[in-house]
Order: C-alpha cells, then structure tokens, then sequence
C-alpha cells in the first residue's frame, strides 16, 4: 500500500467536516477520495492510494480507520465502486430474481460478493453490479449515511448531463494504472462500457482499435475524451496519437473551486471524481 496522490490542507484548517462532503472511489487496486467543502465550494483535500491486490480488504480497512480525513463525520459520503463485474439491463426486461443467475452465466460464479443495482432512469436502465460482500459490510458501517454507487452508473449520469443533441461517435477514457475505462457513444446512445486492462501503450491501442471495428466506428472521426492518471507525454499518448485524429483532454468542472495544491497535477488528471459531485 502506498500513497500515490496527495493533495490537502491540513486537517486542522477544515474547521468543520459537517459542512463538507466526501466522496470516495473503491477498487480491487486503489482507494481514491475528495473533500469538497461546501461552504466555500472548493474541493480542498484529494488522496490516492495504490492497494496491494492480493491483501486489498486489509489495506482498505486499515485506511477506513486509521486515515484522519475519512475518521471524521462529513455532511454526505459518496463511495463510488469500481469493479468491471457489471450488467447493464434494459428497465423492461429486469427481473430481479434473475440477477444473480444472469451474473453466475456471464461471469462465473467463482468470485462471491453482494449484488447491488443502481437504477438509470436517463438511460432507461439498470445497472446490476457484484462488490465484495465484506468490503460494502465495512463501508457501510463506517458510513451509515453513505451513498452507494458504481462507478459506470455516475459516469453515465453525468454523460446523460452533457450530451445535449449529440452527433456522431464519441468515446470517454478513464485512466488508472495498468487499467482503462472505455464508453463509446454513437449520435448520444451507448455502444459499450468496459473496463480494459493493459500493460504496454500496444494493448491500449489493440483494445481501442478492435472496439472501433466492432462498431463500424471511423478512427479518423471519432472523438476521443481523456481523463484520469495519464500524462499527455507518455507512450500511451503519442500511441493513440497515431490512430486517432480527435483526441481532448477533460478538465476539471468549473462548477467548483480548487485549492491551489491541485494546480500541481494536469488538470484531467482526477476530473472523474470531481463529477461525481455534480451527478447524485
């Protein structure tokens, strides 16, 4: 376990955590969260921790309790979850008694976890997802209060927020470590949403590449919107540079106010989490 990412006042400067929200991202390899105080609307504290995947319950555990900023009472918590055990289902054909054989026949039934749904009504679906049983037991009893999300379901939510009268393809990227969420969307309507991982700037590419021929997708039009922990002078960069002509960074929503800390890091860099602020 170590700390990749640090950005934060001192604890002692945030008078009053009641008048601030935490919003938390939990995966099998990392533990990620921000404090937005609400008073000032200013996001003032942001941490990202590397979890050891073969001990990750343990280090989050440890982090939950022992981590001064995530022991305190905030006004709301979000925790957010990001594992790529997730199916989307038409709100028509959901069937709740069927949820966990639907699960078992796509992904087997060797992981165990607890199946929990989020309803999309802006999609006109839900999406049904398994999480460690263990992990959502300790969550939700540190964070009684706490609201419950997948990661696809907010960024959905707040695709649904700014897609306006869209037109032609467009694909969104979340970078994290060695793993890449990708949603593609054909005139506003979702293509897919899956979670890819990878280990050289070639199997980004492989995996964009083979989506874009699934789909019929134009490489030489389709947009692609960056976000998350990759640097625009990596490998990973100039490689997709080479396949694809439409390529923008995200930025950080101007609905809020940054401590200047934030300044240090691109400013794509962790614009994910700040938009979940923006689609509760």
């Amino acid at each position: 376990m170590n700390v990749a990412y640090q950005i934060q006042v001192p604890v002692s400067e945030m008078k009053d955590a009641a008048q601030c929200n935490l919003y938390v991202e939990v995966a099998a390899d990392h533990l990620l969260f921000g404090i937005l105080d609400n008073n000032k609307h200013e996001f003032i504290a942001l941490q990202y921790v590397n979890l050891d995947k073969y001990n990750a319950f343990n280090h989050c555990k440890e982090l939950i309790y022992h981590n001064e900023w995530l022991a305190r009472s905030y006004n709301k918590v979000t925790v957010v979850y990001y594992f790529p055990e997730s199916l989307l289902v038409p709100e028509p054909l959901l069937d709740s008694g069927l949820n966990k054989s639907s699960f078992d026949l796509v992904y087997g039934d060797l992981n165990k976890g607890e199946l929990l749904s989020d309803h999309l009504p802006g999609w006109n679906m839900y999406n049904i997802y398994r999480v460690p049983a263990v992990l959502h037991q300790l969550l939700g009893t540190h964070f009684p209060k706490g609201h419950f999300f997948h990661a696809y379901t907010l960024l959905l939510k707040r695709k649904a927020q700014t897609i306006g009268e869209a037109e032609g393809d467009e694909a969104t990227l979340i970078f994290y470590p060695n793993k890449l969420l990708f949603a593609l969307y054909r005139d506003g309507d979702l293509q897919i949403i899956q979670t890819f991982e990878y280990e050289t700037a070639v199997d980004v590419a492989y995996h964009l590449l083979n989506a874009c021929r699934w789909f019929e997708v134009d490489c030489g039009q389709v947009v692609l919107c960056i976000s998350g922990l990759l640097d625009d002078q990596s490998s990973v960069f100039s490689e997709l540079q080479k396949y694809f002509m439409h390529i923008k960074l995200d930025d950080r929503p101007a609905d809020f106010t940054y401590n200047e800390t934030f300044n240090e890091y691109p400013r794509h860099f962790f614009s994910s989490l700040f938009n979940i602020a923006l689609c509760e």
